[in-house]
Parts: structure tokens; sequence; C-alpha cells
């Protein structure tokens, strides 16, 4: 991988963990510690934007390989329909888990179970929306960062 493609993803995975914290600012605006949930989503989405990145490499090379233009966007497209039908897999399995453990009579417990299935749909839904979207920005970025050493001659 060339050094214009390293720059894009360690910009992108900065922008993620931007976006991420914007997002969940956003969600949990009235909560007592509203600085605290965010900032832990948004170290989450950055160290797993590293593992997501080995997916939008993976992506980026089928979409290289691809001639047209037309294609090439084609292919973008229909990815994110994949990614729905992959989340609603993991949504349906985390569903079934927590359904099988039964409910206790306590309001706390029943609560923290509630909240911690919430927990593992946000994470998972992060995880598989993640590379497409490490992705799409990776593509942008390509357009604006040029290679600063370009290559003299013939290598």
């Amino acid at each position: 991988m060339n050094k214009t493609m390293e720059k894009s993803y360690k910009i992108s995975r900065l922008i993620l963990a931007l976006i991420a914290f914007i997002i969940f600012k956003i969600v949990f605006i009235n909560e007592d510690v509203s600085w605290m949930i965010p900032l832990i989503f948004a170290i989450i989405v950055f160290v797993l934007s590293f593992p997501s990145s080995v997916v939008s490499k993976l992506i980026i090379n089928i979409g290289n390989k691809l001639k047209s233009k037309l294609l090439k966007i084609l292919f973008y497209i229909f990815l994110l329909p994949i990614q729905f039908l992959l989340f609603l897999m993991i949504y349906g399995f985390i569903a079934t888990f927590f359904e099988s453990i039964p409910t206790p009579n306590d309001m706390g417990a029943a609560l923290s179970i509630a909240f911690f299935c919430l927990f593992l749909v946000t994470i998972g839904t992060i995880c598989v929306i993640l590379p497409y979207i490490q992705t799409l920005i990776v593509l942008i970025l390509k357009r604006f960062i040029k290679d600063n050493n370009p290559r003299i001659g013939p290598i």
C-alpha cells in the first residue's frame, strides 16, 4: 500500500472517532455524564477502526478491479444492503441470546440486562457499518491527498 492510502486511513480513523463523538454527544445530550459516554464510544470506534481497515482495504481492492466507473458505483451502492442484512443477522443473534436469559423480577437487574443488550447491539452496529463508512471516507480522501514524494523514473 502506498503512503497516500496509509495517510488516508490514519485521517479516516480520526474522522470516524470525531463523527462518533458528535453523534453520541447529540444522542446523550441530557445525560448527567454527557461527555463521558460519547468519549467512550468514540474510543471504541477508534479502536475498532483498525481491524475494520482490513475489511475496507479488501472492499477497495475489489472495487479497483472493476473496469467501468458505473460498475464501481453500483458495487459500492449494493454493499449497503449487504451491510444491512449482516446487521439484521447480528441483531437476531443478540435478540435470541437475550430471550433465552430469564428476566429477573428486580427492576434494576432487568434494566441492567436491557442496557447491556442495547450496548451490544450498538457495538454490533458499529462493527458492521464501520468498514463501509471507512471505505467511503478513504475514497473521498484519496481524491484530496496527493503523494508528496513522487517517484522519479520507472521503478
